[in-house]
């Protein structure tokens, strides 16, 4: 009879410890969505060719990729492209991919446009992705401006 006294009274407690460990504490929020999602964050890339003047480049592009983790997706908010070389054309490919083992990367969106000097734009993707995926932003430039062979860049972030 003793044994069965000491485990009812386990059980009370056990329950009781359990009840409390699921109240907020003062200050916190229960709601999920603060729970699930994250402060935005930052990617950036860029690319360049030809000379340089000190750590200036001439012939230069970037992008900056802004996401939000939230709700087990990377959100990704506003894809800003930039350039630096005014009065001069770029063809650019901006595209967002899924990295896949073994595989080609799957392209999930993509962005191409003739950039006729203008020097910044901003695009909202509307993608999401799977935490559980790797993704990535690539960059591809072509600087239209000189007679003969264009020059090409290329670049990426790393996979997210």
């Amino acid at each position: 009879m003793r044994v069965t006294g000491i485990l009812k009274k386990t059980a009370i407690f056990a329950t009781v410890g359990v009840a409390l460990s699921i109240i907020p504490a003062a200050g916190a929020s229960a709601s999920n969505s603060t729970a699930s999602s994250a402060a935005q964050k930052k990617l950036s890339i860029d690319c360049n060719v030809g000379s340089s003047s000190g750590s200036y480049h001439l012939r230069w592009a970037g992008v900056s990729v802004y996401y939000t983790p939230k709700n087990g997706y990377d959100e990704i908010d506003k894809i800003e492209y930039d350039r630096a070389d005014t009065g001069s054309s770029y063809k650019v490919r901006v595209r967002i991919r899924k990295d896949l083992p073994y595989l080609p990367d799957q392209t999930l969106w993509s962005w191409k446009f003739e950039d006729n000097d203008i020097s910044s734009r901003s695009k909202d993707p509307g993608e999401r992705v799977k935490y559980s995926d790797k993704w990535h932003v690539d960059l591809k430039v072509t600087f239209l401006y000189q007679k003969g062979i264009d020059p090409t860049c290329n670049a990426h972030t790393r996979s997210v």
